[in-house]
């Protein structure tokens, strides 16, 4: 892991999907390899249906806990709508990770077509990954832990662009995760940094490291 001096990751969702149990995890990695971290909730609540905005820091040069407009580097959405509603705090240049699942909004009859969020979000970000998280996790019976299959992704990617040691970070993710269906949360992960490893082309490794420089 080389020595980071700021990296911005904003986490969005909607309320119950685990955005600040995933975002505290992605601190305490930070923490536990002597980096400085700073976590903000800042937009809604973290009740069932209600959109919520988290704000995750990392760095020594870091010197607010909250992303200005047009910085943060990584974005992790659990949800399409989300990450479209909050696409403009992200860098041209940055990277998206997003959970291919839409969930339309209470009391709404308007229909809203998944396809053309991704082409939104795709023409504001040069980098649009879209993880099967909420399915997968679906079929291995942990519908909630669709959060950890997304911190897999994520792992996957700094690892790739060598920002993050993955197999000192595995061990520090299987002691951060509840004990209670631990083997399949494990399973959950490891299919998370699959997918990223799968979607990733390798030709364009040099280019996302300079995001991270």
């Amino acid at each position: 892991m080389r020595r980071v001096r700021e990296l911005s990751i904003l986490v969005t969702g909607i309320g119950g999907q685990g955005q600040l149990f995933l975002s505290r995890l992605i601190g305490e990695i930070f923490l536990r390899n002597n980096t400085p971290a700073y976590i903000a909730e800042t937009h809604g609540l973290s009740q069932r249906g209600g959109t919520v905005l988290v704000h995750v820091r990392i760095g020594g040069s870091v010197k607010s806990p909250l992303i200005p407009i047009g910085s943060a580097h990584v974005m992790i959405s659990l949800e399409l709508i989300e990450a479209a509603r909050y696409i403009d705090y992200m860098r041209i240049d940055g990277v998206a990770l997003i959970n291919n699942k839409l969930i339309p909004p209470p009391g709404r009859r308007v229909s809203i077509d998944p396809e053309e969020l991704i082409e939104y979000v795709s023409r504001r970000v040069r980098h649009v990954y879209l993880l099967n998280a909420s399915r997968t996790a679906v079929e291995l019976g942990m519908p909630i832990s669709a959060n950890i299959y997304m911190i897999g992704g994520l792992v996957k990617l700094l690892s790739l662009v060598e920002v993050l040691d993955e197999d000192s970070t595995d061990k520090i993710i299987r002691e951060l995760l509840p004990s209670r269906a631990i083997d399949t949360n494990l399973l959950i992960y490891e299919s998370g940094k699959r997918e990223m490893s799968k979607l990733i082309d390798p030709m364009s490794i040099e280019e996302l490291k300079k995001i991270f420089s």
